[in-house]
């Protein structure tokens, strides 16, 4: 039980690692996804859409011509049940490497929710998610279980990825509120040295000492992660 909680907890850090741009785009689309889960469960008989979470959003930043809202609805009122299916999609589909689709498939079952409503939509969207690993899963139980010449479906390694890309997909609403608490608590934790690359080490002149493994606080000119001293010129013996 210990290890499948380090590897939830693994799968929790994973998620915070990405490109800059994507960041920016997850802390945008967990605020908009928490504001809207939140809605349903906190004043389920006045809980906005998601669409009218930024309606309001911009009228009270005075832009109160918002009528666009009622057109997206329109438009998309007849693709509701295929948007939440490819929501569900979007997150079978996310990996530790490609985290874009957990994010896509969130807004897309919001918008799909502005015609099915908010159950009905993310219920199609975990239909869909186990839906798809569950037929893989059984296709690689008659796949054979070895990988030799060409890919193939292994069930062990079908679970594993459908469980990564579940957890990857269901942390993306905390993902803001993480970013904040981390934030908050990160002065407050003593930061171990970093072992720099024989690259880093040569670039800063510190290459072929017998020393052993070189330590960032070690680096002229760089602030010490133990001491908080800065250092300038050679380290000291």
């Amino acid at each position: 039980m210990g290890a499948h909680w380090w590897e939830v907890l693994r799968l929790c850090r994973v998620a915070g690692q990405r490109p800059a741009w994507q960041h920016v785009a997850a802390f945008v689309v967990s605020v908009w996804t928490l504001w809207w889960i939140g809605g349903q469960f906190l004043v389920p008989q006045a809980a906005p859409s998601a669409l009218e979470i930024w309606t309001n959003l911009l009228e009270r930043a005075g832009i109160t011509d918002v009528s666009w809202s009622d057109r997206v609805v329109r438009a998309w009122q007849r693709a509701g049940m295929v948007l939440a299916v490819a929501g569900g999609l979007l997150w079978a589909a996310t990996t530790e490497r490609g985290q874009t689709p957990a994010l896509a498939g969130w807004v897309a079952v919001m918008l799909a929710s502005q015609y099915l409503g908010y159950q009905p939509a993310v219920l199609v969207a975990l239909v869909s998610l186990v839906g798809l690993v569950s037929v893989l899963w059984l296709v690689s139980l008659v796949n054979g279980r070895f990988v030799d010449r060409y890919p193939r479906l292994l069930p062990a390694d079908v679970l594993r990825a459908g469980v990564t890309a579940a957890a990857l997909s269901a942390v993306v609403p905390l993902y803001a509120p993480a970013i904040g608490v981390f934030r908050l608590l990160r002065p407050y934790f003593t930061q171990p040295p970093r072992t720099l690359s024989a690259a880093d080490a040569e670039a800063v002149g510190l290459s072929g000492t017998s020393r052993g493994p070189v330590c960032a606080e070690e680096v002229p000119g760089r602030e010490s992660a133990t001491t908080g001293r800065w250092t300038h010129g050679a380290p000291e013996p």
